[in-house]
């Protein structure tokens, strides 16, 4: 009896344990793979979103004060401002962040707009 018990108990662990070991470690090792790859690319968002902030503070205190203040603030002025607020930003993301942005958000010059007005808006009412 004592033994057919430890021939299932062996079966068991051979055919239902392992297997499950196995799998657990393959769904724990995704996991944890997936939650370094989003904390990663949190950090470079906020870093990539922070270096946007100041390129468009610096845009405002440099080209668009003076042009405001001047009444020379036109249409071609602001598209000209958002234009250099842009490549002042992407002068300053590194290539990977813009890969993973591109590869996490459909595209980096989209992105960059999106954050881009959403800074101005942001400086502009909060000010």
């Amino acid at each position: 009896m004592n033994e057919i018990l430890l021939n299932i108990t062996g079966a068991l662990v051979t055919f239902v344990l392992i297997p499950v070991i196995g799998f657990a470690g393959q769904v724990l090792i995704k996991w944890l793979a997936q939650k370094t790859k989003n904390e990663k690319l949190a950090s470079y968002l906020a870093a990539a979103a922070n270096v946007v902030v100041s390129a468009v503070r610096e845009t405002m205190q440099t080209y668009v004060d003076s042009l405001k203040k001047s009444g020379a603030f036109t249409p071609e002025a602001q598209a000209a401002a958002f234009q250099k607020a842009k490549e002042t930003a992407a002068a300053q993301i590194s290539a990977e962040i813009k890969s993973l942005i591109t590869e996490n958000h459909g595209g980096f010059d989209k992105w960059l707009e999106t954050q881009i007005e959403a800074a101005v808006n942001m400086l502009k009412y909060n000010h």
